[in-house]
C-alpha cells in the first residue's frame, strides 16, 4: 500500500497533518455538507472543515485517499492505519494528525504502533467524532512512551457528520480568527512547542 493523498499537489514542506476519513458507507447513510447522503467508498469526511482547521492550527492538510474503516474488526489491519503509518515514515514533515470517526478509532492503533522515536515527532493530534469507548483519556500523550503532543479531542455529537464545522468553530472561536483554507487568508496560529 503506498501513501495515498486525495489531490496530492507534492508539497510536503512542514509541517503537515494527515486527515484520516471516517469508515465507509453506501449511498443514503452519511449527510456531506448539502444535506445529500452520497455513497462514501474512501470514506466519509466533510474535508473542507478538516483542512481548514489544520490550516488554523498552522499545518499544510493531506487528507489520506483512503476509507478509515477495520479490516473485520481490526483496526491495526485497517487500510487508514496502515496507509497513514506508511505516509509517517515516508515523510518526515508529518507531525500532525487529524482522524475523523473511524479514522479517530484508527489514531490510537497508529500511535500504538510507532515506536518512542516515531511519537516524538509527533506535535498534533486531533480526534473527532468518536463514542466514548475511545475516550480523551485514551489519546493522551503521557499514555504513549516518547509522546509529547497537544491533543484537540471532539467526541461524537448528533449530527454526527458535522463533527468536523463545530470543531473548526470551536477552534476558530478560541484563536478569534477566520482563516480560509482555500486562499490561507488570515493570520494563522502559531502550534505549541
Amino acid at each position: 500500500m503506498s501513501c495515498q493523498i486525495e489531490d496530492d499537489d507534492g508539497d510536503w514542506s512542514a509541517p503537515v497533518m494527515l486527515i484520516m476519513r471516517g469508515n465507509s458507507a453506501s449511498a443514503g447513510v452519511y449527510e456531506d455538507e448539502n444535506g445529500k447522503k452520497p455513497a462514501w467508498p474512501k470514506g466519509a469526511l466533510h474535508e473542507g472543515p478538516a483542512k481548514e482547521y489544520a490550516v488554523l492550527k498552522g499545518f499544510r492538510p493531506k487528507v489520506l485517499d483512503v476509507t478509515g474503516s477495520s479490516k473485520r474488526g481490526d483496526r491495526d489491519a485497517s487500510d487508514g492505519t496502515l496507509m497513514a503509518l506508511e505516509c509517517f515514515q515516508k515523510h518526515p514533515t508529518v507531525t500532525g494528525f487529524y482522524g475523523f470517526s473511524g479514522g479517530g478509532y484508527n489514531l490510537w492503533h497508529i500511535l500504538n504502533n510507532m515506536t518512542p522515536k516515531d511519537r516524538a515527532r509527533v506535535r498534533w493530534v486531533t480526534v473527532v467524532g468518536v463514542d466514548s469507548d475511545a475516550p480523551r483519556s485514551k489519546f493522551e500523550s503521557s499514555k504513549f512512551p516518547g509522546g509529547s503532543w497537544t491533543l484537540d479531542y471532539s467526541p461524537n455529537s448528533d449530527p454526527h457528520m458535522f463533527g468536523p464545522e463545530r470543531l473548526l468553530e470551536q477552534a476558530k472561536r478560541l484563536a478569534n480568527t477566520p482563516v480560509d483554507a482555500v486562499t490561507g487568508a488570515g493570520p494563522i496560529v502559531p502550534r505549541k512547542k
